[in-house]
């Protein structure tokens, strides 16, 4: 006989105050002269008020709309964490246009994103692409067949002018699904709810723009940098720090050195990042105390990254009622759950991480308590729909969205257990992709740079593991192996499941999103076609 299915609860966030920006006024802060934002860049750091940004971003609307954009086109671009990115996006919305984010590509991939993205853009209605600088040949949306604007003859000898009234209507903000990979879609983000939603998130945060300042190195063309970060903090004029993705990947402690040395209160970064920020020595005498946010998500937060991120920087003042674990996703603009302010993380059942309530005008459907089932999102901030190469797809009708997602509810909070297209049965319990990588990262925690865990393409009832093993100390093939047996070892005795394949590769070989997280099935293709070649070491099976 069949058990019969586990009841679902809803959670529904707290109203949200009254009295919030549209997005015209959000992204036009004229009048601001005391706050802004403060671009870090190897020594040539440049400060800028809320109020020059947005005489600069008229500036650039005016020439925008000489190169054809009206309110209601739709403008194509790479937003990188650099001045001219952020004038070009203001300068967008100030001309009542909407942004299309669209995410870089690797010099291999190339020739597969002109062809993917330049038949998207296309049907989505994008009018213009503001591509890169005139010498940047690399620069991944250029060449995709429409017209064409350089962002440094865009943003070169501006003199600001005053702001217009122009309306931000219809849809403001496309982003597109950071796990894409063959198909990619965007997500259609209409300004009412993009306005609404970075109300909340503030509201969440508790920003004070009087006392706080955000730092952050993630990148702006993914949501958790762009929405969370920079347009919250441009919505209530809270000082902004902006430094390059590549400060942190080529040195992850100028993360919290920043912070300190400027006096950082908000920051964000996924799971990983915690990981490699815990893993470096620290000046002495840097101070942490005033750091209040610091919000994890964009992949699952594991406990053990979590309190060894904390015995490393705890000492220098980082409080642990600051972290708050997370929860969000595009469909939902960007922020979905979070952790409640000054709380800390907590451990629920079977050790996952509790990623809190819903924010503001959010609402969550999920099973009560495990085994979990899927979680779904409702409420005021769910998407228009999806822009593909075969057209329009609406937001579901009835208001809901399936997260893809399972998860929980315990004590009235959500947690995330996994994708439930990477999942297998065992015994009659689930285990996720998840699972086994973070075992594999607790267990080899000096052994392990980076782990995959994916469904086999041949046997979708069995996982395969891609490890990346540090080049340095230089191991033989045969240590190698034994680290490969190491590993299924410990996946097996901890989750009572044996990994048919264990791929052990260079640093590099596993293939990320733009935010950082790992693309499982561009894993099992490589796996499948066998595509890893050099970059393979050994192979235990």
């Amino acid at each position: 006989m069949n058990a019969a299915p586990p009841s679902r609860v809803r959670l529904t966030g707290p109203a949200l105050p009254a009295g919030g920006l549209s997005l015209a006024e959000a992204v036009r802060p004229f009048g601001v002269a005391t706050r802004g934002i403060t671009f870090l860049d190897g020594g040539d750091d440049r400060r800028y008020s809320y109020d020059e940004l947005a005489g600069l971003a008229a500036a650039v609307a005016v020439r925008l709309r000489s190169h054809g954009v009206r309110p209601g086109s739709r403008v194509a671009m790479t937003i990188s964490n650099d001045l001219e990115s952020v004038l070009t996006a203001m300068g967008v919305w100030a001309a009542g246009a909407a942004v299309v984010s669209v995410p870089p590509a690797s010099r291999r991939a190339v020739p597969w994103y002109a062809r993917h993205f330049g038949d998207l853009l296309r049907a989505t209605g994008c009018e213009l692409v503001v591509a890169g600088h005139d010498d940047d040949q690399a620069n991944p949306i250029d060449g995709l067949g429409l017209a064409s604007l350089s962002r440094s003859r865009l943003c070169a000898d501006l003199t600001a002018l005053p702001g217009s009234d122009v309306a931000i209507d219809g849809t403001a903000l496309i982003q597109f699904t950071s796990g894409s990979v063959s198909a990619p879609k965007g997500v259609a983000v209409e300004s009412r709810t993009l306005a609404g939603h970075l109300a909340a998130v503030a509201a969440s945060l508790g920003f004070d723009p009087e006392t706080d300042r955000v730092v952050s190195w993630l990148p702006l063309y993914h949501d958790m940098g762009l929405l969370a970060m920079f347009m919250t903090a441009l919505a209530t004029r809270t000082d902004l720090v902006l430094m390059p993705p590549t400060r942190f990947a080529t040195g992850p402690a100028r993360w919290l050195t920043t912070l300190g040395r400027l006096g950082g209160t908000v920051t964000a970064a996924p799971n990983f990042a915690y990981r490699m920020a815990a893993a470096v020595p620290y000046e002495e005498g840097l101070d942490l105390s005033r750091v209040r946010v610091s919000l994890s998500g964009g992949e699952r937060v594991n406990w053990q990254t979590l309190t060894a991120f904390h015995e490393a920087v705890g000492p220098l003042g980082f409080s642990w009622g600051a972290i708050m674990p997370s929860y969000g996703l595009a469909e939902g603009v960007v922020g979905t759950t979070t952790a409640r302010l000054g709380r800390g993380p907590i451990q629920g059942p079977g050790g996952r991480v509790c990623v809190g309530r819903p924010l503001p005008g959010v609402v969550l459907e999920a099973p009560d308590g495990p085994p979990g089932g899927p979680v779904e999102l409702g409420g005021s901030w769910v998407y228009e729909g999806y822009h593909t190469v075969d057209g329009f797809r609406p937001a579901p009708s009835d208001g809901w969205f399936d997260t893809g997602d399972d998860g929980f509810v315990h004590d009235g909070e959500l947690y995330v257990l996994g994708r439930r297209n990477e999942v297998v049965a065992v015994a009659g319990r689930n285990v996720f992709a998840e699972d086994i990588e973070m075992i594999v990262l607790d267990a080899q925690a000096n052994g392990v740079k980076a782990c995959a865990a994916f469904r086999l393409k041949d046997a979708d009832q069995d996982f395969g593991l891609m490890v990346e093993v540090p080049v340095r100390p230089r191991r033989s093939p045969e240590e190698v192996a034994v680290l490969g047996a190491q590993v299924r070892s410990a996946v097996s005795s901890t989750l009572g499941i044996r990994l048919k394949t264990v791929l052990l590769v260079r640093p590099g070989t596993i293939p990320r999103t733009t935010s950082g997280k790992v693309q499982r099935a561009e894993c099992r293709e490589l796996h499948a076609e066998g595509g890893l070649k050099r970059r393979l070491l050994t192979a235990v099976h």
